[in-house]
């Protein structure tokens, strides 16, 4: 209890830190490109705090969940007025826009490499795409593997394999994925399959502690629950990445990123081609996390990791909104971007009705899809 309260507040900071470095870096381009700033808000709501300095009223409002920078004329897109938003150039318009996705992928490259810093440049993390290997770094994939709690009849069961292991062999095949396992499996219906394996006592990002080697026959059947398999095991892919040199060490403070970002990218796509053949979307659901289930890893990361874990979260969240948040949809930092890109090209300038609608019906999407997320989040966590 005491544990989860002390989780939340860091969430809480940590989230404010992400919002307001994003916020200042908007105030900060639009300041030096001659762009008048009203407001610097963290937070929405009632107001708590304000004070005014250099004409920028600086508040701290109610609800700890966000936060703005008011613009001059950002609410009046037929502004003519000198220093407003409207009549800036589109180069002013698209940096003052890029400029918070910028900060937020300067924060995601600090908290990221002070975690590969705390963890000795060497961490565990689970993968779900068969056969993904970092670019960069040292890769080491292992396989863990636990019985089917509700398959009665299997041998896994039956032999009282009720923790969780780290697979070494099959028949003396030494194992390195589960799509190697799952072939094994596949291909030796019927027969009996010699698995030598250690107990894992623990797993972290730090590492994982085994026990002694150990060796079971269990049964490979042909005919097996459909909720389970043939062995009557599950499977989990856990992949090992150091940067041992002192040159992978340094670049790791871009490499490291790049990596994070092609895992998200490749395992999102995974997942959407599992839904799609599989026709199962539960499969998307039950690994997409909104700020409910955001708030729920930190936690158990924390847990499990401490200040490491914090970090390696909130240097994925901050790398995750760097990206995201320049897609294309209104009321995305993107959009805008998209907007200054074509009126500097093409001379291009949408009229303030047309602006006001998109953003409407953009604001519209993402409320019904947070309360979406949301409700997911409390299923998935069986907090309803």
């Amino acid at each position: 209890m005491v544990t989860g309260i002390i989780t939340f507040f860091i969430f809480i900071i940590l989230l404010s830190v992400l919002v307001i470095i994003h916020e200042w870096g908007h105030m900060f381009v639009a300041r030096k490109r001659g762009v008048v700033v009203k407001t610097f808000a963290v937070g929405f709501g009632k107001k708590i705090y304000s004070r005014k300095k250099n004409g920028i009223e600086y508040k701290i409002n109610l609800l700890p969940f966000g936060g703005y920078v008011s613009l001059l004329g950002d609410d009046d897109f037929n502004s003519t007025e000198e220093g407003s938003l409207p009549v800036a150039s589109a180069l002013s318009k698209f940096l003052i826009t890029v400029a918070g996705a910028f900060m937020n992928f300067l924060l995601a490259l600090v908290f990221l490499f002070i975690f590969l810093i705390v963890v000795n440049f060497k961490f565990y993390y689970s993968n779900i795409i068969p056969n993904f290997n970092f670019a960069f770094g040292t890769n080491i994939n292992n396989v863990i593997f636990s019985a089917v709690p509700k398959d009665t009849t299997s041998s896994a069961l039956k032999d009282k394999l009720t923790s969780n292991y780290m697979l070494l062999s099959i028949d003396g095949e030494k194992i390195n994925n589960a799509i190697q396992v799952e072939k094994i499996v596949d291909h030796n219906k019927g027969r009996l399959l010699t698995f030598r394996y250690q107990v894992v006592k623990s797993l972290n990002l730090f590492g994982v502690q085994l026990g002694g080697v150990q060796e079971k026959t269990l049964i490979d059947r042909k005919i097996y629950p459909k909720f389970s398999g043939p062995v009557g095991i599950s499977l989990l892919q856990i992949s090992h990445i150091e940067f041992p040199t002192t040159i992978s060490k340094i670049s790791s403070i871009v490499t490291f990123p790049y990596d994070l970002m092609q895992l998200t990218f490749t395992g999102l796509g995974y997942l959407i081609h599992q839904a799609v053949i599989h026709n199962n979307s539960s499969i998307i659901t039950t690994q997409v996390a909104g700020p409910v289930g955001i708030y729920m890893y930190t936690n158990i990361l924390f847990q499990s990791d401490g200040v490491a874990g914090l970090l390696f979260i909130f240097g994925i969240i901050s790398l995750s909104l760097s990206i995201m948040n320049l897609l294309p949809i209104p009321p995305l930092d993107g959009f805008y971007v998209l907007l200054a890109i074509l009126e500097g090209i093409f001379k291009f300038k949408p009229n303030a009705k047309f602006l006001y609608y998109v953003s409407v019906i953009g604001i519209t999407f993402f409320i019904i899809l947070m309360v979406l997320v949301t409700l997911n989040d409390l299923v998935n966590f069986k907090i309803i």
